[in-house]
């Protein structure tokens, strides 16, 4: 009964997360795209662009409240089902939720503000409001995501009789666990919110086939950024690189785990889907690149690569792990190759560049682009397993063992599908009442 209270513990979480994530990426990315549009529809006297970007903030505001409330969900049902974990990690871990409740506070003032006074405030005194909306959003993302880092790789304390001493916060989150964390998250966020927007407007064009400036409005919004969403993932797959070199040495396990590395070993080779042997001492099938992880993780063919080996095996995250990080990559590679093909096009046959099958292409690549940061997490997640804090807390020593738990725990998916429902009718709301910003038909 204890093993399955815990893995019904894990699944709720795991479902709760899942689900705030998708709003946190709303609320983090659509700042940036409507200030984006305000400044360059101020820039170049564009004022349908302003119009947009007055469309896009009604959306983010209903969505950033939503947010909020998956958020406040997502602390009672932790301190629920997980208590140990704040009487474990207070010390360090405290002072970032702290940070994120004063930045969260920062982005709502500002959106309050900003949204208030469209219509009242001209210019570029306006578009200003936006970047603390921006600023407040990115330091949410950075304490939340450093608390994360910290479960990851801990550091900042010492242990005396099972507790944390000489707790030093700075020390304990300004890491490059957490560099790496942050910018390969926050720059995930943005990248499917961009592509979010382009695969809205690409709808719009498919099936309301505007004309005169509706049309050139939503092509230049298509257009820049597509241009933009390519260099993100550009940069994403360059800090990726770093991130795993720097995994290989800090947290050997979840490298080992993630691809499938079950002996130590130099020169070792990219295997792209093999499947541990019954005997776990050797990698069977898949695609191989010799010496490819070698040369990834250390840039040499002699780089040592830890294996599963050097772990206890009760101590291996679940392998599924290794699965999930290449159905990643895999979708990784069309939120490039869309991209890169419409830019293509743009750049030499611009009249096929808006043709229907890419404009299909990128009302793909948002949902796709969704699951990508949602396996990320899984990836992040899994591979920490089965620790709560790195070495230190076990999963199952955090969690709180009361079936009256478990069972009131049920309640949250309920309120999370019922959060669901009233977020999609109050978005069809605003974007109906509010279409007229996107048509330019009259109010």
């Amino acid at each position: 009964m204890e093993q399955e209270s815990l893995n019904a513990a894990r699944v709720l979480m795991g479902d709760s997360l899942g689900f705030h994530i998708v709003f946190v990426m709303f609320g983090i990315g659509l700042p940036v795209v409507f200030s984006l549009l305000e400044f360059i529809g101020i820039k170049y006297k564009k004022p349908r662009l302003i119009d947009a970007a007055k469309f896009i903030s009604y959306i983010a505001t209903v969505l950033v409240i939503t947010g909020v409330v998956s958020g406040t969900l997502i602390a009672i049902q932790m301190s629920l089902m997980w208590p140990k974990l704040p009487e474990f990690g207070s010390a360090i871990i405290g002072l970032p939720f702290m940070f994120e409740g004063y930045a969260f506070v920062l982005e709502a003032l500002f959106l309050g503000y900003y949204m208030y006074t469209w219509d009242k405030i001209k210019g570029y005194r306006h578009w200003l409001l936006s970047l603390p909306i921006i600023l407040g959003a990115f330091l949410s993302a950075f304490f939340i995501t450093s608390v994360n880092s910290w479960m990851n790789k801990p550091g900042g304390f010492d242990i005396v009789d099972g507790k944390i001493v000489n707790a030093d916060v700075w020390a304990g989150i300004l890491t490059p666990t957490t560099f790496f964390m942050v910018s390969h998250s926050v720059l995930g966020y943005y990248l499917a919110i961009f592509l979010a927007v382009i695969a809205g407007y690409a709808w719009y064009i498919m099936r309301h086939k505007p004309k005169g400036a509706s049309k050139k409005t939503a092509e230049y919004i298509i257009s820049r950024f597509a241009l933009i969403s390519f260099a993100v993932v550009l940069s994403i797959g360059a800090i990726g690189h770093f991130q795993t070199q720097y995994l290989a040495t800090s947290q050997p396990r979840k490298l080992a785990a993630i691809e499938l590395v079950p002996q130590t070993t130099t020169n070792a080779p990219y295997i792209i889907g093999g499947e541990l042997s019954a005997d776990g001492q050797s990698v069977e099938g898949g695609l191989r690149i010799p010496n490819g992880l070698s040369i990834l993780a250390g840039n040499s063919p002699n780089t040592e690569i830890k294996g599963l080996n050097e772990f206890p095996k009760e101590d291996w995250p679940n392998l599924i792990v290794n699965t999930f990080f290449e159905i990643k990559m895999a979708l990784v590679g069309f939120l490039i190759a869309v991209p890169l093909l419409f830019l293509m096009l743009y750049r030499f046959r611009r009249n096929k560049a808006f043709s229907k099958p890419l404009l299909i292409g990128f009302i793909i690549t948002a949902p796709i682009a969704f699951v990508v940061v949602e396996l990320g997490w899984m990836v992040t997640e899994f591979g920490r397993q089965p620790y709560v804090v790195n070495g230190y807390l076990r999963t199952s020593e955090a969690f709180v063992n009361n079936p009256g738990v478990i069972q009131w725990g049920y309640i949250f998916p309920i309120l999370f599908v019922l959060l669901l429902v009233v977020t999609v009718l109050a978005v069809r709301q605003v974007i109906k009442k509010y279409s007229y910003l996107v048509t330019g038909d009259k109010k």
